[in-house]
C-alpha cells in the first residue's frame, strides 16, 4: 500500500507552468501501485527539469483531478507461490474502468511482459530492463511526441501513436539526456 509523506505535491497539476510558446503544460499524474511514494517524489525534480513541457505530480486518489494523462506506475511484485501480481490487477481495473473517458491513461509496468495480467485493458508500456526512473523519462518523450495542441487550446494524445512508440521502453535510447 502506498503511504503518503509530508508536503507531497508543492507543484500541483492545476497550477501547471506555461512552457515556451505560451502553451499550457501537459499535466501528468502518477498513480502508484506497489511503489513507495518517497521514491516517486525523488523522481519528480528530474522529470520536471528534463521535460519542462510536462507538469508532473503524484495522484493519491482515483480521480486524479486536473490531469490530462494518468500514468499508473506498477511494481509487478508477485506472490512467490504462484506469481500473482496484485498491483497489476489494481492498475488493470483502473484502466478498464476509467473515471474520465476523455483523458489518457497508461500503465507503466516496471518489468517485463511475463508480469502482465493475461487479460489486460488499455495501454500497457513495459520498462523491460530499464529502472523505473529511466523508463519514466522514456515514456515522457513518447507522451510529448504523441501529444498535440488543438486550435481551441485543448491538448490531445494520439493513443494509436503512443501505443506504437511506447510499447517497450527499453527498445529505444532511454537515457534522460538523449534528446
Amino acid at each position: 500500500m502506498t503511504q503518503p509523506i509530508d508536503h507531497p505535491n508543492r507543484d500541483l497539476a492545476s497550477n501547471a507552468r506555461v512552457p515556451h510558446g505560451g502553451r499550457r503544460a501537459l499535466r501528468i499524474a502518477l498513480r502508484l501501485w506497489g511503489i513507495d511514494e518517497r521514491d516517486a517524489q525523488a523522481w519528480l525534480p528530474g522529470l520536471r527539469s528534463q521535460h519542462p513541457q510536462l507538469a508532473w505530480r503524484i495522484a493519491r486518489d482515483r480521480a486524479a483531478a486536473g490531469a490530462d494523462i494518468v500514468v499508473h506506475v506498477v511494481n509487478p511484485a508477485a506472490r512467490p507461490s504462484d506469481g500473482f501480481c496484485w498491483n497489476c490487477i489494481g492498475a488493470n481495473g483502473a484502466l478498464a474502468r476509467p473515471l474520465d473517458r476523455a483523458r489518457t491513461e497508461v500503465a507503466l509496468l516496471a518489468g517485463d511482459a511475463h508480469a502482465l495480467p493475461h487479460r489486460h485493458a488499455g495501454l500497457w508500456t513495459l520498462a523491460g530492463t530499464l529502472d523505473t526512473r529511466t523508463a519514466l523519462h522514456a515514456l515522457a518523450r513518447s507522451l510529448q511526441a504523441s501529444a498535440a495542441h488543438l486550435s481551441d487550446g485543448r491538448l490531445v494524445v494520439r493513443h494509436d501513436l503512443l501505443a506504437l512508440i511506447a510499447a517497450r521502453l527499453d527498445a529505444m535510447d532511454a537515457s534522460p539526456g538523449a534528446n
